[in-house]
């Protein structure tokens, strides 16, 4: 068995040449785009998680929706993961935003799944929006059962989490 030897650069080039396509792509053509920082808790069976991350967010002209991508960093005391969500979320409201999502997203893990989730938004001198994000997360991952006999079995594992976060974004484009 070889082993590669981990960069940076060979791990994450395709993703970050993939969201500065995407990103500039959105920026330049959008009604609404909006960028800022969210920090994020999930409690999950005794240990508890923190996220740090970014939110970068594409609304259409007149569109009751918007197209949401919010990269963070998960971690505990012992390693740290990233996230990739993608979702759509249905906007409700003007100055207070209710704002129901779902997507899928991935983790540097090997984990993937769907998400859901309420978010709460509220805009400040047309400029600013905080916001609170409440989502279910329904994580997928692959393992392998060892059996009495010496065969192995590989099955697909699951799990959920509520992850909450707090955060402010910009208005950039409008």
């Amino acid at each position: 068995m070889t082993f590669k030897q981990f960069t940076f650069l060979r791990v994450f080039r395709n993703s970050i040449i993939l969201f500065s396509i995407f990103m500039s792509t959105f920026y330049s053509s959008a009604q609404e785009f909006n960028a800022g920082l969210n920090l994020g808790y999930l409690p999950c069976q005794g240990s508890n998680y923190y996220s740090v991350g970014g939110n970068f967010e594409f609304r259409p002209k007149h569109a009751y929706f918007s197209i949401n991508t919010d990269p963070f960093v998960l971690f505990d005391k012992t390693y740290a993961t990233i996230t990739e969500p993608i979702y759509l979320k249905l906007i409700i409201g003007n100055k207070l935003r209710i704002c129901p999502s779902a997507g899928g997203f991935v983790r540097t893990s090997g984990n993937y799944g769907w998400l859901v989730g309420l978010h709460v938004e509220y805009s400040i001198h047309q400029k600013f929006i905080l916001f609170s994000k409440n989502e279910l997360y329904a994580d997928h991952w692959k393992d392998t059962y060892y059996g009495h006999f010496g065969e192995n079995y590989d099955f697909i594992n699951q799990g959920r989490s509520l992850m909450f976060s707090v955060g402010m974004k910009m208005i950039l484009k409008k």
